[in-house]
């Protein structure tokens, strides 16, 4: 049996003192860690109201990258929401989105993330989607059927010459959209809010 050291008062002060004072410093922690969590899903909180709102009767949700909604019974899926393209002038569109419907689409304009950002939304509509070329536009690519604006659904992604700006048009039922390569995703969003009926 082990005897147990016997401890004087002014011992036994300190023991409880430093015990005390370590209690203290985890309580204080404790606390601060608590507001510090607060804080964060506070901010967490705001940032998810920021990533859905409402717009023209249709609801925006954002996930990681895109915003998605439902327009008509259909899924789609954008970099940018209505908001963001309100400023971008869309010429007269008479065409709208019933006009692709089981009708071919073609695409001229070797712009990958443009092109992308209207195919994946408009493919469930247009019977099939593909390349094609258009004058002297993306001809010089084997292969690629040549198609005109009389007759043909086209959608023509194109970088502005010169002095021309940024724009989307439409002539017969050929879609340019006219875009410095850093904004052609976010003319692509405003075109297919366009012909949405949704801005």
């Amino acid at each position: 049996m082990k005897i147990k050291n016997i401890m004087t008062r002014e011992e036994q002060a300190k023991k409880t003192k430093r015990n005390q004072l370590i209690i203290g410093i985890l309580l204080i922690l404790l606390m601060a860690m608590s507001t510090v969590g607060y804080a964060l899903s506070t901010r967490e909180n705001k940032d998810n109201v920021n990533n859905k709102f409402r717009y023209n009767g249709i609801d925006f949700i954002k996930n990681s990258e895109y915003w998605y909604f439902n327009s008509n019974g259909q899924e789609f899926a954008t970099r940018y929401n209505p908001k963001e393209t309100e400023n971008i002038s869309v010429g007269f569109l008479y065409l709208k989105l019933n006009d692709y419907l089981n009708e071919p689409l073609y695409f001229v304009g070797n712009f990958p993330d443009a092109n992308y950002e209207l195919k994946r939304n408009l493919y469930p509509f247009a019977s099939r989607i593909q390349d094609a070329c258009i004058n002297s536009i993306n001809c010089s690519i084997e292969n690629l059927p040549l198609k005109n604006c009389s007759s043909d659904n086209l959608i023509i992604i194109k970088e502005p010459v010169k002095s021309d700006k940024e724009r989307i048009n439409q002539e017969g039922k050929c879609i340019f959209i006219s875009a410095n390569l850093e904004n052609q995703t976010i003319y692509t969003d405003a075109f297919l809010f366009k012909i949405l009926g949704i801005n």
